[in-house]
């Protein structure tokens, strides 16, 4: 298979930006943003001011093709290069690495499998790419992704914002909402016009109105919950769903209670996961971003 990019140099020296979809092959959202942004650049509904945008639709061909999240590895996760392939996905990698380090700012279109809305992935340590984020209008912000996963840094843990930041850029990913909501596509084609607004790459003004600052909510993760065989959880949770200290999340096999360590919020719950999958992520409502 090969790996469709599409790229668009406006006359006027500007910043790079990114954009991916379907690095998950079974999340739609982010290749009907990008294509429906292609055709509006391509009929000059959308005219780029200045820069280059460089648009990946189908990051993952065979995944998306297979309407599968991967084929044989998280492409989201142990992103960079790598002397022996072992995996599909490991011919991926420098493909996408090659991109990215020809890149100033990085949107990665997202959606989920939980039921809700959308929400953005942020680093909590760089005031433009915070400033970025929220300028892509949305209301929902999560932070501290890779430090749930034990202590950040690590390359088994990286995926393309990660790995972006290493080269210098500025890295958002934007979960549009669960997979099947109708607005999702919508919701990330909106976020592509935010992005270029906010970088002044845009001939004319086409973004619908940012949120303002009081309406933006954000929770920091604290961990991740591995699915135990047996183990399902006590009712259907929903992204963002509140819990209280102690209160039951899910039941173990052994019939023991799986309880919340303290206050805060169940993100990304996931029914179906598999044995051994991420099955959901703690987190506790912050002050930041603001």
């Amino acid at each position: 298979m090969t790996v469709k990019t599409v790229v668009f140099h406006a006359l006027e020296d500007g910043p790079a930006l990114t954009v991916l979809g379907a690095v998950h092959g079974n999340e739609r959202c982010g290749p009907a943003a990008i294509n429906r942004l292609i055709a509006d650049l391509e009929n000059g509904k959308v005219r780029l001011k200045r820069g280059r945008l460089q648009l990946m639709p189908v990051v993952n061909p065979q995944a998306y093709a297979q309407n599968v999240r991967f084929v044989e590895r998280n492409l989201n996760r142990q992103l960079y290069r790598k002397d022996e392939k072992q995996h599909y996905e490991d011919h991926l990698d420098p493909i996408v690495c090659d991109l990215l380090d020809r890149t100033d700012v990085l949107l990665d279109l997202h959606s989920f499998a939980s039921p809700g809305g959308p929400f953005i992935f942020l680093s909590g340590k760089n005031p433009r790419e915070l400033a970025y984020a929220k300028s892509l209008g949305v209301t929902d912000f999560v932070y501290g992704w890779a430090e749930a996963y034990g202590g950040g840094g690590s390359k088994e843990s990286q995926g393309t914002t990660e790995y972006a930041r290493t080269q210098g850029a500025l890295a958002v990913t934007l979960e549009c909402g669960q997979h099947q909501n109708a607005d999702a596509p919508d919701i990330g084609y909106q976020a592509i016009l935010h992005a270029l607004a906010h970088f002044d790459m845009l001939a004319d003004a086409v973004a619908e109105p940012a949120p303002s600052a009081a309406d933006l909510r954000c929770v920091r993760m604290k961990s991740v919950f591995y699915r135990d065989a047996g183990a399902n959880f006590c009712k259907s949770w929903r992204h963002f769903d509140p819990v209280a200290k102690g209160e039951a999340i899910a039941t173990l096999a052994d019939g023991s209670l799986l309880t919340a360590p303290e206050d805060g919020f169940l993100v990304l719950p996931k029914e179906a996961a598999v044995t051994g999958g991420e099955w959901f992520y703690f987190g506790t409502a912050t002050a930041y971003p603001e």
